[in-house]
């Protein structure tokens, strides 16, 4: 069974020990694929939230765009549809008088022409990521992206500890030439070593 708890942004910030903050950005950002309850500040977040926000702290470090977080995201989870509340429709008349008739066979007419375009967009959207390329090329580009992302968060990491080990090093050099100078200064005032 699921689970029904639903979640704060602050019980989800101490949960997966993330800034409140930082949550607040994603949500907003991230909010169409983020299974939630409510609006404003009483929204509340059922629990396989958590594991959307896990997932895209977890791209957004890899070093991932906002927008190609958005397309996996969107492709891994379901996407939320805001519904409005609509008034109660009217009763339709049974027998529709023949001045309904064409104006009933315009809206099927309208009806099909915006199924005919969305399923056009669709397609479109279903279309390969990189025009031109066949699937098996777009899938190895896609492959080598991820693992050249995955080497750039890498590096990246790398790259931060050289930096701390050479601010470490800076301070042992200035630590040491303070302690030569010092016995310098000390053979030079006594004039002879000790």
């Amino acid at each position: 069974m699921a689970e029904t708890r639903l979640y704060s942004i602050a019980a989800i910030a101490k949960a997966l020990d993330v800034p409140e903050s930082t949550l607040h950005y994603w949500k907003n950002r991230f909010d169409d694929v983020l299974p939630s309850v409510g609006c404003g500040r009483g929204k509340r977040f059922r629990a396989e939230a958590l594991d959307i926000f896990r997932a895209i702290g977890r791209m957004l470090a890899q070093g991932m765009s906002s927008a190609d977080v958005r397309v996996t995201l969107a492709r891994n989870y379901p996407v939320n549809v805001a519904v409005k509340p609509e008034a109660a429709p009217e009763p339709v008349p049974l027998a529709a008088p023949p001045a309904q008739d064409a104006a009933l066979a315009m809206a099927a007419h309208i009806g099909a022409e915006i199924a005919r375009s969305l399923a056009i967009h669709l397609k479109g959207l279903a279309a390969p990521a990189h025009p031109g390329l066949s699937g098996e090329d777009a899938a190895a580009l896609e492959s080598e992206l991820a693992a050249v992302r995955t080497e750039n968060a890498s590096l990246s990491e790398k790259m931060r500890l050289l930096e701390t080990e050479l601010v470490r090093l800076r301070k042992d050099r200035r630590e040491l030439e303070n302690y030569l100078v010092d016995k310098i200064n000390a053979l030079r005032r006594d004039g002879s070593p000790s």
